[in-house]
């Protein structure tokens, strides 16, 4: 959990940027692997799990001015216009939001359509299989 340090247009629609510093330091997440989900502390998500979008996370330094400004302490920053696809606001700076790699980490989020749908039906499959269930 980290609060929230604004937008920036220094981000695309599919990153989240975090201090440089402050992502080696106080987490274990891999910036060349990992992909995240995001979301706002007390708030209902409105997808479906399995429709969650997935971020890049983008180290945050001064190759990217704006949004680096936005992180001094490890704040989470989105990519202006993130609002518009989430389809309610943005928390307040400062609000707790929480990035999860969990989940991503479980189904490879990473993975193309087509292999990500491999790895669901498996792991629906072998779910199946453990109650008994014929597939």
């Amino acid at each position: 959990m980290t609060p929230f340090g604004g937008t920036s247009s220094d981000l695309a629609l599919s990153q989240v940027g975090i201090n440089r510093e402050a992502l080696e330091s106080n987490t274990s997440l891999d910036p060349l692997l990992d992909r995240v989900r995001v979301a706002f502390v007390g708030r209902a998500r409105i997808r479906p799990l399995l429709m969650d979008r997935f971020f890049e996370v983008v180290p945050l330094d001064e190759h990217r001015p704006d949004a680096f400004a936005r992180s001094p302490g490890g704040e989470v920053v989105l990519a202006e216009g993130d609002a518009v696809l989430r389809g309610y606001g943005l928390p307040r700076t400062g609000e707790d939001v929480l990035i999860n790699n969990v989940f991503g980490a479980r189904l490879n989020a990473t993975a193309s359509p087509v292999e990500f749908e491999r790895i669901l039906r498996e792991l629906l499959a072998e779910g199946a299989r453990d109650r008994g269930e014929n597939t």
